[in-house]
């Protein structure tokens, strides 16, 4: 189905055009219609698929032309850099229309955020957390908004966003069209729909744990750091199919450590994103893969939930992930919009359950193979990996100390040494001194 088989004005007609977008994706076909008849809508689809135009597309053709200064239209978002897509897809839709978009995050100056917010605006996106702070200030008032969109839930709410996300719906307006999108729909996400969504239209366009037809999936048994850093600089080395890649790791501490060693043999090839970089450094990093400066991406789960990159190769698992629904989303970040996309999987030895788990909800097998001939499986640890010896533990701060010497109750021998002095003592002592100040 094309899009001007649906009643769009001419000025998103001629937006979708000029980005060379004419056909809908299954979740835009099937989503777009029941948010135009006013539905409350929760939609199920595979990262990559279209997504985020299925809400913004409906919404801004109904949005009409107003002089107030507070927002009508509502989008909630887990990270900053979703933020920041978000609000540029708004503006190549509206680049022709008088649409104000403001996009609130954290990690900026709030103060900025709040002039902007106080000129007044028509569409805010943000992060649950700097929305509901500007919010509080007074500047905000959501009680005009008509539409509100929750973008992949259930990210907020393992971010613990859970208490901002109620107190947000508890200011806003009783009659509104509550939409929500994300790839998976967990338990969490259910009772958040019992509570503040009126009755929904539920819209699966491809069933929470079904992996891209069009993703290579493999892997590769390893033991350690070490080995697993010489399988990736093998394979960044030999397969010149690598491209474009992000490279997931489990935590900020690893993306620094293996970020070090591939900085030093492939000089400024790749970059690095965590929640401990600034927001500036982090937008230059995805600028900068976006526009092909960049090999690739060591990163934690941060950016592997919205962020849309075109081209991107590979998925490189360095680490796999806790649980078996964020691996869907690190996968998606590549064959994103048909095109053919690839992952590679590191699995130590105690990483095969979660790997059978996802395995399982995938419903699909995927091999693992034995370290190629040419990469060296080393004993080395990294000192995170080292396990302590019990002998290095600190000693006690007081060696004087001895346990179990003396009864339980017994005082302390210096007890006996302080000086308890009466009341009567002391304001004595006190009426002294001010005579004596006053001769």
């Amino acid at each position: 189905m094309k899009f001007e088989d649906i009643k769009l004005t001419k000025q998103l007609l001629n937006a979708l055009n000029e980005q060379g977008i004419t056909d809908m994706t299954p979740i835009q076909e099937k989503a777009i219609p029941k948010v135009l008849a006013g539905d409350d809508v929760i939609g199920i689809a595979q990262t990559g698929t279209g997504k985020t135009l299925a809400y913004l597309i409906p919404i801004l053709r109904d949005l009409k032309f107003s002089d107030s200064t507070h927002p009508r239209v509502l989008i909630l978002v887990p990270t900053r850099e979703l933020a920041v897509q978000v609000a540029s897809e708004v503006e190549k839709l509206t680049g022709s229309m008088s649409t104000r978009t403001i996009a609130v995050y954290g990690g900026t100056n709030i103060n900025t955020q709040k002039k902007a917010v106080y000129a007044g605006c028509d569409i805010i996106i943000g992060t649950p957390g700097r929305l509901y702070d500007i919010a509080m200030t007074g500047l905000l008032r959501l009680k005009e908004i008509k539409k509100v969109v929750i973008d992949e839930c259930d990210e907020m709410l393992s971010l613990g966003f859970r208490p901002q996300i109620q107190r947000i719906f508890d200011l806003l307006p009783t009659k509104r069209q509550s939409l929500m999108f994300s790839a998976t729909i967990t338990d969490d996400v259910d009772e958040l729909v019992e509570t503040f969504f009126r009755k929904t239209e539920r819209i699966v366009a491809a069933p929470s744990g079904t992996p891209l037809q069009k993703i290579n999936q493999t892997a590769f048994a390893v033991t350690n750091f070490n080995t697993k850093y010489n399988l990736l600089k093998h394979l960044l080395t030999s397969n010149e199919d690598i491209e474009k890649t992000f490279i997931f790791v489990k935590s900020r501490v690893y993306a620094d450590i293996l970020f070090a060693r591939i900085e030093e043999d492939y000089p400024e090839q790749y970059g690095v994103i965590h929640s401990n970089k600034s927001q500036n450094f982090r937008l230059r990093m995805v600028r900068e893969f976006k526009d092909n400066k960049l090999r690739g991406i060591v990163a934690t789960d941060l950016v592997s939930r919205g962020i849309d990159i075109e081209n991107v190769s590979h998925v490189i698992n360095f680490d796999l992930p806790d649980d078996k629904e964020q691996y869907m989303h690190r996968i998606g970040r590549t064959g994103r919009a048909e095109a053919e996309g690839n992952t590679i999987s590191f699995v130590k030895e105690e990483d095969k359950k979660i790997f059978e788990e996802i395995q399982e909800f995938m419903n699909l097998v995927v091999p693992v193979s034995a370290l190629p001939e040419e990469v060296e499986a080393t004993t080395v640890l990294i000192p995170l990996e080292e396990v302590p010896d019990i002998h290095d533990a600190p000693t006690m701060l007081n060696p004087k100390h001895s346990i179990g010497d003396g009864d339980k109750d017994q005082a302390s021998p210096y007890a006996e040494r302080r000086n308890i002095r009466p009341i009567e003592k002391k304001l004595e002592r006190k009426k002294q001194r001010k005579n004596k100040r006053k001769k």
